[in-house]
């Protein structure tokens, strides 16, 4: 646990930028010979675009997927003059393509009016590459397929074509595959320029999803949990967050908003400075009849008592041994709970919860 943020007393991530790095050596080591970039969109999943870029630069990845212009341009100052080759995932913002040629920005563009727009200013702004993106399903972003055979490609420097899965997680469903099969089929016109589909799940669903280059995100930071996984990725985030005050309650008190919660007996409970305004889904609270969440003491399950308040939530500690106090931390994502069992429990998914993490939430970086 960091000194610093037990001294500060209030919540912290603790990201392990040591695991970010073996993550992309371990997947691009997997993946062969196929690019392994990232993607790094929403300040890295919430844990810091310039501090997690900069190690997966170190790594040795020189290809970054963000999300839309202002991310880019924020990536390509952090980058500086180097290489690397960012894309905006979003496409061509309307009037604006000096700015992406300007930083180096590569815009994914995914529909006719991006594409003309594009060429128009091309002879005024200069050229720089594109990528194109294909919708083979997801209903999306990106050209639709019957608008392929008629793209005018002439003159235009295509580094790139993608399409995104919208079921590569669920090993039930046979769309990625034919989502597959549709942009191989689409693209054979396409001689010479890298094709990429797989994000996290599509690399460990199988090789033919690799292409010529994949888009890890998740399995980057949080490792990937899925049957299938790759042995080895690690999860690179613990969140804790401190107890400010401990109480006896007795048999038939409420517990919080709604007082959906009834203590059936003497219970002890703490309340830890934590909740939805930090990023905490109001899913895990509990009633009676239904539990919701946990965090853990020392290896010791607390399960959340009530709904989650916006900056307080109640925990059983009843049945805690060891000495509990105000001022120590219990811990939410870490060696007992990972993000996906959190994630579970709220009925949510684990990009959500990291993604959710604001400000209030001080990160402190290591690399062992």
């Amino acid at each position: 646990m960091n000194d610093n943020a037990q001294n500060m007393l209030s919540a912290f991530m603790n990201i392990n930028l040591a695991s970010i790095s073996h993550n992309y050596h371990k997947i691009s080591k997997f993946v062969k010979p196929a690019i392994c970039a990232a993607t790094v969109k929403a300040d890295a999943y919430g844990l810091g675009l310039e501090e997690v870029a900069i190690t997966l630069q170190n790594s040795g990845c020189k290809y970054f997927f963000v999300s839309d212009l202002y991310e880019a341009i924020r990536l390509r100052n952090i980058f500086g003059s180097n290489d690397n080759v960012v894309y905006a995932l979003n496409g061509l913002k309307p009037k604006m393509t000096k700015e992406y040629i300007s930083h180096r920005i590569t815009p994914v563009i995914g529909s006719s009016a991006e594409l003309e727009e594009y060429r128009v200013n091309i002879d005024e702004c200069g050229e720089h590459r594109i990528a194109l993106h294909f919708d083979t399903g997801f209903s999306r972003l990106g050209f639709e397929m019957n608008e392929i055979s008629k793209l005018s490609i002439n003159g235009l420097n295509i580094d790139l074509i993608m399409s995104h899965l919208s079921t590569a997680e669920d090993p039930q469903s046979n769309l990625p595959e034919n989502q597959l099969d549709q942009l191989l089929n689409a693209t054979n016109r396409f001689v010479g320029i890298k094709k990429t589909i797989a994000n996290s799940a599509a690399i460990f669903r199988g090789k033919s999803f690799l292409l010529d280059m994949v888009r890890p995100g998740i399995s980057l930071y949080c490792g990937y949990n899925e049957k299938g996984n790759l042995n080895g990725l690690e999860s690179a985030i613990e969140l804790y967050a401190p107890i400010i005050q401990i109480k006896n309650i007795k048999a038939g008190s409420t517990i919080g908003y709604g007082a959906s919660y009834r203590a059936i007996k003497d219970i002890r409970i703490a309340l830890v400075e934590f909740g939805y305004a930090d990023g905490l889904p109001w899913s895990l609270k509990s009633t009676n009849h239904q539990s919701g969440g946990q965090f853990y003491f020392n290896n010791a399950p607390t399960p959340i008592l009530g709904r989650v308040s916006m900056d307080i939530v109640a925990i059983d500690v009843t049945g805690i041994k060891n000495d509990i106090k105000r001022g120590d931390f219990v811990e939410i994502i870490g060696s007992n709970q990972n993000i996906d069992t959190l994630a579970k429990n709220a009925g949510t998914i684990s990009y959500e919860i990291l993604t959710r993490l604001n400000s209030r939430v001080k990160k402190h970086y290591k690399y062992v």
